[in-house]
């Protein structure tokens, strides 16, 4: 597909917004690399969308709700709606991949198809994600039709081919969907006190803000925090902090005039000097060369 949008964080539930390949169509396609992402990781993030992701050179690590799984060449994962979840590579090696995300409503031809057909998976219980592995026949079936809706993006008929496609791939993962989930639900209390440090941050991003204040959003002591954070977003609090300004100066350095001393106060970073070391540590570059490269481009994109 053209005009391939950027995803963007920060609902007012913390989830991630997914700005879609087409305006009307909810599906994001994209064949990407590990080494187009920060320190080739993405940012941990959850969204109401289901997700899809299959390796075709190299391996990622996939982290969902804290679990870690492995993903080498020729299998993939899927990941179900609201599960927090990322990608990334421990020693910075290469990775290409498809990812596809698009949004439960494209499955659901009417009230009675939801609830027969979609909702029993999203609302699952206990199946958070899915590995899909090449030697399983069914599960192969579905990233090969991964690759064939990259494939088939931006034809002439590619929205009409994608819908198709979906259903398509659907019917083998409800077929193959465990089938209790009606089972109670037990709270995940440290997801939920994970989400609440990241509302935190997100809502407070602009302010000078300390480990303590960061714990304290999760009700839970320092050493916790930096733990929970280590264990579900792979990275320590302060470093996610920092990841997320950095992540909020790329549309203020694209889209506004505004200098880079403005940027580095706008988004909590109090000293322009401090603002480009950390920026040249994650993008390898400083700000205004970012801006040379990329101005007019967009801001990239990622799972």
């Amino acid at each position: 597909m053209n005009d391939i949008c950027t995803k963007s964080v920060n609902l007012a539930d913390e989830s991630e917004r997914v700005a879609y390949n087409r305006i009307g169509y909810p599906a994001y396609i994209r064949r990407d690399r590990l080494s187009h992402y920060p320190n080739y990781s993405a940012v941990s993030h959850w969204h109401e969308d289901l997700e899809l992701i299959t390796v075709l050179s190299g391996r990622m690590l996939y982290n969902v709700n804290g679990t870690v799984f492995d993903i080498t060449e020729g299998n993939g994962i899927f990941v179900n709606s609201r599960q927090f979840h990322h990608g990334y590579s421990a020693d910075r090696s290469e990775c290409e991949f498809i990812c596809i995300v698009f949004h439960p409503l494209l499955l659901c031809v009417n009230e009675y198809f939801a609830d027969r057909y979609v909702r029993p998976v999203m609302e699952h219980g206990g199946q958070p994600c899915i590995t899909l592995q090449h030697a399983v026949l069914w599960q192969r079936q579905v990233m090969d039709i991964l690759r064939e809706i990259c494939r088939c993006a931006g034809t002439k008929e590619d929205l009409l081919m994608i819908q198709k496609l979906l259903f398509d791939l659907w019917i083998p993962l409800y077929r193959h969907f465990p089938a209790d989930g009606d089972r109670p639900i037990r709270p995940n209390r440290q997801l939920a006190a994970v989400k609440q440090m990241v509302s935190y941050i997100q809502e407070h991003y602009r302010e000078a803000l300390s480990l303590d204040q960061i714990a304290a959003a999760g009700n839970v002591c320092k050493s916790g925090c930096s733990a929970l954070f280590r264990k579900y977003l792979s990275r320590p609090p302060v470093a996610y902090l920092n990841e997320y300004r950095l992540s909020r100066s790329l549309e203020l350095l694209l889209q506004t005039d505004m200098s880079i001393l403005e940027i580095s106060y706008e988004v909590g970073f109090h000293h322009a000097s401090y603002f480009s070391e950390i920026f040249r540590k994650c993008y390898h570059c400083t700000p205004r060369e970012y801006v040379k490269r990329h101005k007019g481009m967009g801001t990239g994109a990622g799972s």
